[in-house]
């Protein structure tokens, strides 16, 4: 296990980590607007029209009317309302954030995260921590995503350090994975307190301070 002179920078997925994702209210005044189910429209939202949307091939308006026509339903939704829909899903995670604004101090920090334009914009508008950090590696911006060793490249080519100086946070096995293969020192997060123990692997006498 590394000392906590070998770690130089972390990188930090957003949801799931930073913040909580909750699109359940969200799908169902969707649903309840176009007079269609709720698993309708999950249906619709499919792993590869989502993939399309979050590595940047569809637009936020292109990912609206492909949602409505794999709908096909007769009503429809207005596309600000609908962007404000699919924004409110995303609710910030307090202890986390704070904890990752006191770590800022003390390293640098970047963020990597699949995600899209609309929620980017959300999180421009009202989540500080994207001016508070060093800089972030997005999908949609990069054309790839997490966990394609395309986009750990993108985010370590952003920083001064090689892979194995860096500690990166993810809640989907799948991406940490990927990040210890390309040598980064990697957790999977699960909750606050284990990852709080997890990091006390690598930065004890920060996270005694904690």
């Amino acid at each position: 296990m590394p000392t906590h002179t070998d770690i130089k920078g972390f990188f930090f997925d957003i949801g799931g980590v930073l913040v909580r994702v909750d699109a359940s209210k969200s799908i169902q005044k969707i649903a309840d607007i176009l007079e269609v189910t709720p698993l309708q429209i999950r249906q619709a939202m499919s792993s590869k029209l989502l993939a399309e949307y979050e590595t940047g091939k569809l637009s936020g308006n292109e990912f609206y009317q492909n949602l409505l026509n794999n709908c096909d339903s007769a009503k429809s939704i207005d596309f600000e309302f609908f962007k404000y829909l699919w924004q409110d899903v995303l609710f910030p995670k307090s202890d986390e954030i704070a904890f990752l604004k006191k770590l800022m101090k003390r390293y640098p920090v970047w963020l990597l995260s699949n995600t899209n334009d609309f929620h980017y914009d959300l999180m421009v508008q009202q989540f500080d921590i994207l001016e508070l950090v060093e800089g972030g590696t997005y999908s949609f911006i990069e054309g790839y995503m997490k966990p394609s060793p395309e986009i750990y490249q993108a985010a370590l080519a952003k920083t001064p350090f090689t892979a194995n100086e860096i500690v990166f946070v993810d809640d989907l096995e799948a991406n940490v994975l990927a990040a210890r293969e390309l040598g980064m020192h990697a957790i999977h997060y699960f909750d606050y307190d284990q990852m709080l123990g997890e990091l006390h692997d690598y930065i004890p006498e920060f996270i005694e301070t904690i």
